[in-house]
This record gives structure tokens, sequence and C-alpha cells, in this order.
């Protein structure tokens, strides 16, 4: 009688091995017996795997489809016995991560913190940027970022946070330099923005009154330019211009009254910054990128 689980694990290191031999030695047994349990499975299944020749193995169309389904079911059956073998003591090892430099600064630490007092073991190797990101060039497991951010393709990505972008400047600035009555008005204006392979180059408008419908796109010709919100925000502040900055960066400051929102009666149709939990898509994900992922999801809703 086959024993299924044998036959597909030798078929499948066969697969990617492209050699009988080769997938012998990595499983530490004879070529032979790798021979006979993928003629079983081919006998058990009444189709042909692969195509041998004397100088090469190749998967046949059928062979391809199933060594897919194979290292499919057995990614599964590893993930199950990690969940009933592994304590969270036992997770362990770097979880790599990149995140958005400004939002991290006022939302993350403590995600961080939860983390690691649950898993002490896993030390987390935080990279902060504001730039486009390939996840899987630079060998991250887990990024937090927006979405123009985001270079690598076959990625999963769960929404975190969505917050609306408001024009903010300084009281000083504004009674510098007027407050902006319209949408237009901003060219008369110093503007504060990102570089141009970070963000849109243009703010659209539209008027909050319910029976309007038109919108007001205005170039953004910046004065000044920086790859970080955070410093943006700094600029604004020191009343350097008018900035677009998320709401939720600078409630405080609208509070206190050291920043204003202008343009009240508009709302911004293209500056909300929606920052989520991407990684690399794949059936398997290891445990300390799953509890994770699971974590951020929660501590986010």
């Amino acid at each position: 009688m086959i024993n299924l689980f044998q036959a597909m694990q030798a078929f499948v290191k066969v697969a990617d091995a492209g050699s009988f031999a080769q997938a012998a030695t990595q499983l530490g047994v004879s070529t032979s017996v790798v021979t006979r349990h993928v003629s079983s499975l081919e006998k058990h299944l009444g189709i042909r795997l692969f195509q041998r020749t004397t100088r090469k193995v190749v998967l046949t169309e059928a062979g391809a489809d199933y060594a897919d389904g194979c290292r499919v079911l057995m990614a599964e059956l590893e993930e199950v016995e990690s969940r009933a073998t592994t304590t969270s003591k036992e997770v362990a090892g770097d979880l790599r991560i990149v995140a958005l430099g400004s939002f991290s600064l006022f939302r993350l630490t403590p995600l961080f913190a939860e983390y690691q007092a649950k898993f002490p073991h896993v030390n987390l190797r935080v990279t902060l940027t504001e730039k486009r990101v390939d996840l899987l060039e630079g060998g991250f497991d887990v990024g937090i970022v927006t979405e123009h951010m985001v270079r690598s393709e076959s990625l999963v990505a769960r929404r975190l946070i969505n917050s609306s972008a408001v024009p903010v400047a300084s009281a000083a600035y504004l009674a510098q330099a007027g407050y902006p009555a319209t949408p237009g008005a901003l060219a008369q204006h110093r503007l504060i923005g990102a570089p141009l392979d970070t963000n849109p180059q243009n703010w659209v408008f539209r008027p909050r009154a319910v029976n309007e419908n038109s919108e007001e796109s205005i170039s953004l010709d910046a004065s000044f330019t920086v790859n970080s919100m955070v410093m943006q925000k700094q600029a604004a502040l020191g009343g350097m211009g008018i900035a677009l900055l998320p709401r939720e960066m600078v409630i405080e400051e609208l509070r206190t009254g050291s920043l204003v929102q202008i343009l009240t009666d508009y709302e911004v149709v293209n500056g909300d910054v929606a920052v989520s939990l991407v990684y690399p898509s794949r059936e398997f994900v290891p445990r300390k990128i799953r509890e994770f992922i699971d974590l951020a999801v929660g501590f986010f809703n």
C-alpha cells in the first residue's frame, strides 16, 4: 500500500531539484527509494508526473499542477504541527519590519512593546522610511506602509487605519500671509509638501456644501519639500507655510491652536493617508509573523 505522504514528499523534492539523485540526497535515502515513491504515486493517480530523459527530469503539465497542490498541503500540515507543538516562549528569531516613519512615531511603539512582552525571544528589526520599498528585495517580513510606498507584487494587504488630510498652518504664518478663502488662493502662499516621487503633486478640493459637486485641483509648487510628514508638521509649526497632513497627526496641535485648519468649507479629495499591513502572499506564514499580523490587526481595530 502506498504511503501517500512520503510519496508526495519525494515527488516535490524531485520537482524542486529537477533530479532524482539530488532529491534522494536531500531526503537521506537511496535514489531507488525516491524512484519507487514517484512511480507508486503515478500509478495511484493514473497520470505521468515527469518526462524523463537521460539528461534531465521535467514536470508534465499535470505534474506541475499536482506539485503546487502538494506544496500547499505540506505547508498546511507544517502549520498545524507548529500550532500544536510550539509554545509562545519558543517563538524566536528576528522579525524584520519596514514602517512609514512618520506614522510609527506616534502609533507603533505601543504595538511593538505589546508584541515583545508576549514573545520576548523575538528581536524586532525595524526600518523607518518615507520612500517606496520592495518588501521582498529588502528582505522584510512585514510592512506597515501607505499604498503608494509598496513596490513588491504578490502581497497581502490589510488596512489598519485611514486618516483624512487637512490643510494647516501656524497662526503666526496666517497672521502675516493672510487666510486663503478658496483653494485657488493657495497660489499666493508658501506650501509645504513631499518630494515628487512620494506624493501626488496636486491637492484636489471639493466644496462641503451639499449642492456643490465641482472639484478644484491645485498644482503643488511647494517652497519646501521633505520626505517626512513629521518634518512637514514641524515646518508648519515653524511658520514656513501651509501643509497637508493627516488629521490624526495634528489633532493635538489643532486643539491647542498651535496649528490652524484652513479652507474648512472644503474637503481634500486625494489627501487621505491609508496605512496598511502588508506581507508576502504565501500559504504558510511563520508563526512569529502570523502572531504579529494578528496582534496588529486587533491593535488598530
